[in-house]
């Protein structure tokens, strides 16, 4: 890594048109710490991205644009987002799907604002950290973090669930003009009944696409009659289960083999909807059957489970920001503000790379965001050198 002293042409064409009132030079910085954000491969602390920025970039600007609470991070990954999705290629069949996943970063401080314990369930290991939930939207091989929001902890007013904050992030999503249909998807943490009767006005108000849900549900649920999910996982002859091939995902090769089985139940507070059991094998127990409910419906088995296999892209991107773009590294306490905005900078770092390096993403191809990082640090680094000789030339030019 060489030190940058200025920011190259098409980065700033990039970062032109950046929404916000700003204060003196704090949208500089910004712009500064994003791309260094993306560009450093070592830790990710203000005072190790200060090292290889100019003298006028100092530790304790970056801190005041990170501690100033009248810029609203969100915005910004708002408007990053739509400006990414014109870019990428639109996919042959015009679907988008939306992802919603939570997460945490691990924390070591106790004085954390946002830092909580927990533990996602009684079989695995108990976590200290901050938890976020996160919406992404994912076509082809592309994917890029649409939304985030920080979990707090239960005991302030402030709290929500994670549906909750799923249903703030997705409603004011709008979808490019090529999709034609979204659905919505995830895991049963995310799979409450306001989150499906947010999809179906959806589609009900919106006539240029259709918009459906694809959700993981708890055995608890009931339809009706009063009788429970779990009975039907439970008790379901295996000779109704009948075996599929999808395909996986785009950038890899094979398929994966499901034996599924489906039936339309009126469920409470919900309605009419196709729940659809799937497992790994034919003998495989209940307790290994994912319980699927979507109310989609032409060729819905195939379509349930592929469609459901979209989540992994989610996973990839929680990695991402947390190994390869120093998501929360920046050490900021005090404010959970200060906290989300330090978050959303890995997040804009993220749609800085693919923005700038789209063209490295081929089609039926698999990626990752370190390629991009190495990509864009090439380029960088070749312009600050012949920058460098340019200004040697002119000097010497000058003296002659």
């Amino acid at each position: 890594m060489v030190t940058i002293t200025y920011l190259p042409l098409f980065i700033t064409c990039l970062l032109r048109g950046m929404p916000g009132v700003w204060k003196g030079r704090h949208r500089l910085i910004l712009c500064w710490l994003s791309v260094m954000q993306a560009l450093f491969p070592g830790r990710k602390t203000v005072e190790e991205l200060a090292r290889w920025t100019p003298a006028s970039i100092t530790v304790w600007r970056l801190r005041r644009v990170l501690k100033a609470a009248y810029w609203d991070i969100h915005l910004l990954v708002a408007w990053w987002g739509e400006e990414t999705l014109q870019t990428l290629p639109p996919p042959k069949d015009g679907t988008l799907h939306l992802v919603g996943e939570g997460s945490v970063k691990p924390k070591r401080g106790t004085q954390n604002p946002l830092a909580q314990k927990g533990r996602k369930s009684e079989h695995q290991p108990w976590f200290f950290g901050i938890r976020f939930a996160l919406v992404i939207a994912t076509w082809d091989v592309y994917r890029l973090p649409v939304a985030f929001r920080g979990i707090r902890r239960t005991t302030p007013p402030a709290y929500q669930p994670d549906n909750a904050l799923c249903r703030e992030m997705v409603r004011p999503c709008v979808p490019p003009a090529w999709a034609t249909r979204v659905i919505v998807e995830g895991d049963a943490a995310y799979g409450s009944q306001a989150n499906r009767q947010m999809v179906m006005p959806r589609d009900a108000d919106d006539p240029s696409r259709r918009w459906g849900f694809v959700f993981a549900i708890a055995r608890t649920w009931k339809t009706v009659e009063e009788k429970a999910i779990k009975d039907l996982v439970t008790h379901l002859p295996r000779k109704y289960s009948q075996r599929i091939r999808v395909p996986r995902l785009p950038g890899t090769t094979g398929c994966k083999t499901f034996w599924v089985s489906s039936t339309r139940l009126c469920l409470r507070h919900i309605g009419d909807v196709t729940v659809v059991l799937r497992k790994r094998g034919r003998n495989v127990g209940p307790k290994q059957t994912k319980i699927l409910v979507t109310h989609l419906d032409e060729g819905i088995l195939r379509q349930v489970v592929s469609a459901y296999q979209r989540r992994w892209p989610v996973e990839q991107i929680n990695r991402e920001l947390k190994t390869d773009l120093g998501l929360g590294a920046h050490q900021g306490s005090g404010e959970e503000g200060r906290i989300e905005q330090s978050f959303g900078i890995a997040v804009l770092a993220y749609r800085l790379l693919i923005r700038a390096c789209h063209q490295e993403i081929l089609p039926r191809t698999s990626w990752s965001i370190a390629q991009l990082q190495h990509t864009l640090r090439l380029r960088v680094i070749t312009n600050q050198v012949e920058h460098k000789v340019k200004t040697r030339l002119t000097k010497v030019r000058k003296i002659a």
